[in-house]
């Protein structure tokens, strides 16, 4: 029998076998809800603990047996993608492990028929290379004999191809796979994960991890493999919803939707991070839309434009931290007791001591929780101690009675008596209401604000905001500052750079509500946050583990985002790992040298990306002269690109003012339809899209046309990283449409073709 139709037959008995699992976990589920009818059906007051807990178990193996039998369908189709041949050291037999997208294990015998790529052998297969090697397992460090490598095509169930992967073969299976649709690369990434790809997915998970990914590296994937490995790692001790993604926008949550099932961490939170602050700080704030500012400067629309720059950094700066903690201090001072608490007259603790409650003893609370905590400190005090209060007082009046009755007028001794009881129950009664009140009473002279009225205190008095800022700001800055946020203010209004601020004042002031806490968190597109954002974040959240991806060379945001990988370390995240990917897994190499050439330009030093593998045409100029040549253009470039079989093909503008310009000259009757893309909308299937440039990050296309009408890339920095982010959209075909080749930087640029 040949090695393919061993394969075969081994593809065969492995569908076969999860056939029959899945066949007898759907007679089991059947079964298993009927019990927990019973179970739940008997629940009295007799036996209710052994019958809720009868069919709390039943309950949780219904859910255990569902998933297995979702997970067993879902890879019916492919069941594993990969083989490896591994002999232990001291060991005289060979062992074979198949590797899919999870285990399955053999009931009687216990041994794999699949072996989950995240499993520590799984490493063998993307780390090693053949021959001799080790690898690190919950056992140590475990050497052996790596005598295959074999990867399959496998299609509906059926064995199409396989191939004995050597480093030739490697590179051939990687260009095939990259050579694919972009609509569906994104969910097979595990069958050509490279050994670099792979170190970061599995370095240290103890420790947070700062990549620094070249458009196209696949840092996206990456990190959403990092946290899928991490499940896996950790299941019995973390669930998916303590895991968070924070997604630039929610168009690209729905653009990563498809990825997240096939890994098995769909109950992961996603969210964007406008949307997560708001939900943690409770209120309803009227955040002002970042693009508004972007596209100002892009086209230099706004007044101030330096001044402005200035504060969006500033903002984000951890010198703003500092001067949110001068205020913060401030606040915590007004919020502190200082007063001693009465009881009535009866002094029950001094201010001294709440004090020292509140500085000291609950310092590791947001200052309200502290006030909360002190509130059931007097509450205690007063339930304890209104005993003690009450017997001495009706000690001092029985006292008192006694001495009133030895007096030798009656008249008298009649008249002292009376005015005693009278006394002494109006003294209980006072006291009654004093216990009912001096709690309250004493609590409600601190003074309290919300959130966002804390916030306009800060630029309600120039003089105090300035005071915060000694040292920090110049009186100039002070004073466009202040004018600026307390113009925003006025107006209920917030911008996106106030929100870290906002969350940390929230969390120091009264805390990040456990529901909204995370243990583990993926910030993609990072570039573009800033460092009192991250410090915020890590903070806020009480975490150390954050998977921090960006590309510097894409970060349009840099007005108000990082500008330094090792500032971030240095400064917030001194125990990251950090790794730099230069390699582009997206584009032709054709095309990754255009892009190349636009990198070069900017003045940050960074790094030539290296495309990798796969050639294909070069990018292609075409030069236009009225609009309805442009139109002419645009539906002979569509029209090539669907007849080479691309799929996903997109239109890119510099701006949004420039898409809808560019939606207007094409016909409703287009087919394909047509998508002008907007943020938070998620992308059609079998529509062209259009799309502004600083909206494109992050997506990928099988071809790209950049279209420029009106706005023109210059050499400012924004204006080289926007055009950069375009070029870097395409996985296979890039039209550059212009009226001039100044229009995108082009003109001494190698390696476009003229048409």
């Amino acid at each position: 029998m040949s090695a393919f139709q061993e394969e075969e037959q081994h593809l065969i008995y492995t569908r076969k076998y999860m056939e029959l699992i899945i066949k007898e976990a759907k007679e089991k589920l059947g079964e298993v809800k009927g019990n927990v009818q019973e179970a739940l059906s008997q629940l009295n007051d007799k036996d209710s603990s052994l019958g809720y807990t009868s069919a709390l178990s039943n309950v949780r193996f219904l859910e255990m047996a569902i998933k297995e039998v979702d997970t067993l369908n879902k890879i019916m189709g492919k069941p594993y993608f990969a083989r490896i041949d591994f002999q232990r050291k001291g060991q005289n037999y060979t062992d074979t492990y198949y590797l899919g997208k999870t285990s399955l294990y053999e009931r009687e015998t216990q041994e794999p028929i699949i072996v989950d790529w995240r499993s520590p052998i799984a490493n063998v297969y993307y780390d090693g290379r053949l021959g001799e090697l080790s690898y690190e397992s919950n056992e140590g460090e475990i050497e052996g004999y790596l005598s295959l490598k074999r990867q399959f095509r496998i299609e509906d169930g059926k064995l199409i191809d396989f191939v004995d992967v050597d480093m030739m073969a490697a590179d051939e299976l990687l260009l095939e796979a990259l050579s694919g649709k972009a609509d569906t690369r994104l969910t097979e990434i595990i069958t050509t994960i490279q050994a670099e790809q792979n170190r970061v997915i599995r370095a240290d998970l103890n420790k947070p991890i700062i990549v620094q990914g070249a458009a196209g590296s696949g840092k996206t994937t990456i990190a959403l493999h990092r946290l899928s490995y991490f499940i896996y790692r950790y299941r019995d001790r973390f669930e998916p919803e303590q895991l968070m993604i924070i997604a630039p926008n929610h168009m690209f949550i729905g653009y990563i939707a498809d990825v997240l099932p096939e890994l098995g961490v769909d109950k992961i939170r996603q969210t964007t991070y406008v949307d997560f602050v708001c939900k943690c700080i409770g209120k309803k704030v009227k955040v002002t839309k970042p693009e508004k500012k972007l596209i100002g400067l892009i086209n230099h629309e706004i007044e101030d434009e330096q001044m402005v720059k200035w504060l969006s950094y500033f903002k984000g700066s951890l010198k703003y931290t500092k001067l949110i903690d001068r205020y913060l201090k401030d606040l915590r001072s007004e919020l502190c007791p200082r007063d001693d608490f009465y009881l009535d007259k009866y002094r029950l603790i001094t201010g001294k001591r709440l004090q020292y409650l509140f500085l000291k003893d609950y310092n590791y609370l947001p200052y309200y929780k502290r006030l909360e905590k002190i509130k059931n400190v007097l509450q205690t005090d007063v339930r304890q101690k209104k005993k003690v209060i009450f017997d001495k007082l009706a000690k001092k009046y029985d006292e008192q009675l006694d001495r009133a009755l030895n007096i030798r007028n009656a008249e008298k001794r009649k008249t002292k008596v009376v005015q005693l009881m009278d006394t002494k129950d109006e003294r209980l009664k006072q006291i009654e209401n004093s216990i009912k009140t001096a709690v309250k009473s004493y609590m409600g002279k601190i003074k309290r604000n919300t959130l966002i009225g804390y916030y306009k205190e800060l630029f309600a008095d120039f003089k105090r905001f300035a005071e915060y800022g000694e040292g920090l700001l110049t009186n100039e800055q002070a004073k466009f500052m202040f004018q600026y946020n307390a113009n925003l203010l006025a107006h209920n209004q917030v911008e996106w750079e106030d929100l870290a601020a906002l969350f940390y004042m929230q969390h120091k002031l009264f805390g990040i509500d456990k529901q909204f806490k995370a243990k583990n968190v993926v910030i993609d597109e990072a570039q573009d946050y800033s460092y009192f954002q991250l410090y915020a974040l890590k903070k806020g959240l009480e975490t150390e583990m954050f998977t921090i991806v960006g590309d510097l060379a894409q970060g349009i945001h840099s007005y108000r985002g990082l500008k330094s990988w090792e500032y971030l370390r240095k400064a917030i995240f001194p125990e990251a790992n950090y790794v730099t990917l230069q390699k582009s897994y997206r584009t032709t190499i054709e095309i990754m040298n255009v892009a190349n050439e636009i990198l070069s330009l900017m003045k940050e030093d960074l790094p030539r990306v290296e495309p990798v593998v796969r050639h294909g045409k070069k990018p292609t100029y075409i030069e236009y002269n009225s609009t309805l040549d442009l139109v002419e253009i645009m539906n002979d470039a569509i029209g090539k690109a669907k007849a080479a079989g691309y799929r996903s093909i997109a239109i890119i503008g510099k701006t949004d003012h420039e898409c809808k310009k560019i939606r207007k000259l094409l016909t409703d009757k287009s087919k394909p339809p047509i998508q002008l893309l907007k943020e938070n909308e998620e992308i059609k299937s079998d529509h062209i899209v259009i799309v502004p440039s600083y909206l494109a990050k992050g997506l990928e296309f099988d071809a790209v046309l950049i279209v420029v009408m009106d706005e023109t890339y210059t050499r400012d920095e924004l204006d080289l990283k926007l055009l950069y982010i375009a070029m870097t959209r395409p996985m296979h075909q890039l039209y550059l449409i212009g009226q001039n080749k100044q229009d995108m930087l082009l003109e001494g640029i190698r390696g476009i073709e003229i048409e």
